[in-house]
């Protein structure tokens, strides 16, 4: 059963510390147990039954948010209406951070999925429990994380055919601890840049195999190893490993063929020189 929602200084930190420390999160790396006790203590905690949008894109982040247990959607809309799945953020991760610090407006729409708990903050609380250059090097380090994700993901959209993105994002979304993601096949076709259509073909290939479940709004991963594994006939390698490189006699083609695309998703300009390996997420 989830503690109540609980308002500023009513006594959270004998609560939610170890869930806290359970929860490893990089804002606030280094701070002393005693220090995090006592920011919990001061920090106000939600336990949100329902999605509700916490973070609005364009608008001022009033708060930050350190998601305790459940997930947040990260969502970006252009300018012409689209939207964009950029990221779906687990526990341990804080959203807002960037804005409290910088005073600059919500990058991104963040919002609560089911059942999610989160810690409220602002930079005036994290300052008083953690030193100054401890949140430089931590805001840093989330930084230079966020840059290798999105580097990966650019990766994973240029080289790799639709069917292994469902699979890959899958497995990004999901780990050993937490294998169920409550997402719709609408929602994971949005972060694996496909339709629907190539979603739901690749999911039903991936049940009859026993590598997923799936169950109403949620996808379970049942065979973590598999879903790692790459498809029949594919070349194994890294996102940026130069297949004219292989040697001779590897048993690997010497040369790049084309890329497999999603008809609905097809660019004539797409890179090619990479398998559809599988990375590890």
């Amino acid at each position: 059963m989830q503690p109540p929602q609980r308002e500023s200084g009513s006594g959270n930190g004998t609560e939610w510390l170890s869930v806290l420390i359970a929860a490893q999160p990089s804002l606030i790396a280094g701070m002393t147990l005693d220090a995090m006790a006592a920011m919990l203590d001061e920090a106000q905690i939600l336990h949100l039954r329902r999605p509700r949008q916490v973070l609005r894109q364009g608008e001022t982040a009033r708060k930050g948010y350190l998601i305790l247990r459940g997930r947040i959607e990260v969502s970006f809309i252009d300018t012409d209406g689209n939207r964009v799945l950029a990221h779906l953020a687990g526990p341990g991760e804080a959203l807002g951070e960037v804005e409290q610090f910088s005073g600059r407006t919500c990058a991104a729409s963040c919002t609560t999925l089911p059942e999610t708990t989160v810690m409220v903050f602002d930079a005036n609380l994290i300052l008083r429990h953690l030193p100054a250059p401890l949140l430089l090097r931590n805001l840093a380090g989330i930084f230079h994380d966020r840059l290798v994700r999105d580097t990966r993901q650019r990766s994973v959209a240029l080289f790799y055919a639709a069917e292994d993105r469902v699979r890959i994002h899958l497995l990004s979304l999901t780990s050993v601890a937490a294998p169920e993601v409550r997402l719709s096949q609408t929602e994971l076709a949005g972060f694996a840049g496909c339709s629907r259509q190539t979603v739901n073909k690749t999911l039903s290939a991936l049940r009859a195999e026993g590598i997923v479940q799936m169950g109403r709004g949620a996808i379970r991963v049942l065979d973590r190893a598999r879903l790692e594994g790459t498809r029949p006939q594919t070349v194994k390698g890294l996102p940026d490993e130069d297949l004219r490189s292989v040697p001779p006699g590897s048993g690997r083609p010497s040369a790049p063929g084309p890329v497999p695309s999603d008809p609905v998703m097809a660019d004539p300009g797409r890179p090619h020189g990479a398998g559809p390996g599988m990375p590890k997420a």
